[in-house]
């Protein structure tokens, strides 16, 4: 079970921009086999390069990168659910299996 301690996530621009992800560790959930973590990160800067870092340290494995397919500035179609996607490249530059990737699906919420 994924906790505090073993599992780590931030929203990556650039080495100025690196902030980690708040993840809501009371409310994860697994349902068919998979474990789902509600969580949020704050966009810092309007950069289209941006990549979530996973990391889990039960797993022995290096941190996931996932590029985010979000575009400099968000706009309004932004704030829909996007598609799943995977992980394909670890923190190391080596490629991931495919039965370890780690997937996510995120959308935009304007600060109110």
């Amino acid at each position: 079970e994924p906790s505090a301690q073993t599992l780590h996530a931030s929203l990556y621009a650039n080495d100025r921009d690196n902030r980690y992800a708040l993840l809501d560790y009371d409310k994860i959930t697994t349902r068919d086999g998979f474990v789902f973590v509600p969580g949020r990160a704050t966009l810092l800067s309007q950069t289209f390069n941006r990549d979530l870092l996973v990391s889990i340290e039960s797993e022995g494995g290096a941190s996931q990168f996932i590029k985010l397919k979000l575009r400099a500035k968000p706009t309004k179609d932004d704030e829909a659910w996007s598609d799943w996607m995977t992980a394909t490249e670890r923190a190391d530059l080596s490629p991931v299996p495919e039965g370890e990737r780690i997937a996510v699906r995120y959308r935009v919420q304007p600060e109110k």
